[in-house]
């Protein structure tokens, strides 16, 4: 007969690696959660829960330093400009480490992108969302950023 401390030990054990599988090393949500968390974040901006469907550029997840391919995601965001409703979301640290989850969208019936950057997750920061209007391509939006 096996003890009861012992199934509890080992259940608490099972319970402790499951909640590993979905974190990265360093202790972080892994990024694919937080896009998701993100999507369904009460603190997000209104216009961001638009109900809108959005084919999907990608999910990239950036290292330190680390900027967004231009071969596919920004060309992916490029040619839809003006044409199709698309997104793409980014994960990229802080300089402490801490994910950045911004999320880039484009609309049949705009001319440019609009961004929505989730800094709930950067324990350093102030944790709000923000939101901008970013320059005519995706290309710009990376060299020279956006405007609030």
């Amino acid at each position: 007969m096996k003890s009861p401390l012992g199934l509890s030990l080992v259940a608490a054990a099972l319970l402790m690696l499951a909640g590993c599988a979905e974190a990265t090393p360093d202790g972080q949500p892994d990024s694919k959660d937080l896009f998701e968390k993100s999507r369904h974040s009460d603190r997000a901006p209104s216009t961001f829960h638009d109900d809108v469907q959005r084919e999907s550029c990608g999910e990239i997840d950036l290292s330190q330093g680390e900027q967004i391919p231009p071969q596919q995601a920004l060309a992916c965001m490029d040619a839809a400009i003006g044409e199709r409703n698309v997104e793409l979301a980014v994960s990229s640290p802080t300089t402490e480490g801490d994910p950045i989850i911004t999320f880039y969208r484009t609309s049949a019936d705009a001319s440019g992108v609009e961004m929505f950057s989730n800094g709930e997750y950067d324990k350093f920061g102030a944790g709000d969302w923000i939101q901008a209007t970013c320059p005519a391509t995706m290309a710009l939006a990376v060299r020279e950023g956006c405007k609030d």
